[in-house]
């Protein structure tokens, strides 16, 4: 991947125009935002950080399609001031993950789908590492997976 083109953006625009993607292709899967309305801007590549919510919303609608009762995907994003931050959260009410295989999420080729390529995390985990950020994953009480993403506000 070429390194990213960095310039001062608002990530709840990012995800806003993320999310305008998945209109007609949700099946019955509710994607909620909840964007912080005080988000300063960050130091992004827009376009590959449209790749990383494509990555990690593709994967919570993959954990949930096939599971019975509430199928919904939650972005949110918030400012935090102490840490000079701005974080978003992608959970969802999917299958949520094993425990032996959070430490192995983000590594190339690992996938817990027969289908997936398991490139999809290491990019997005590379993408971040790139913006000077860093991502992670832990449970979604009382199910379901959460990735958070932490990145430094501009100006760092």
């Amino acid at each position: 991947m070429p390194p990213p083109r960095l310039e001062a953006s608002d990530l709840n625009d990012v995800i806003r125009q993320t999310a305008l993607l998945y209109e007609e292709r949700l099946n019955g899967v509710a994607l909620r935002l909840d964007l912080d309305p005080q988000m300063p801007p960050a130091m992004l590549d827009v376009e590959q950080m449209k790749r990383v919510f494509v990555n990690l919303i593709d994967n919570a609608v993959e954990a949930i399609v096939d599971l019975d009762g509430e199928q919904r995907i939650a972005v949110t994003s918030r400012h935090d001031a102490t840490r000079d931050l701005v974080m978003t959260k992608v959970e969802d009410t999917g299958e949520g993950i094993a425990a032996g295989d959070f430490k192995r999420l983000f590594q190339p080729y690992f996938s817990t789908r027969g289908r997936g390529t398991g490139l999809g995390l290491a990019i997005v985990s590379r993408i971040i590492t790139e913006h000077g950020g860093r991502v992670y994953a832990e449970a979604n009480v009382p199910r379901g997976a959460r990735f958070v993403i932490e990145l430094p506000v501009s100006g760092q």
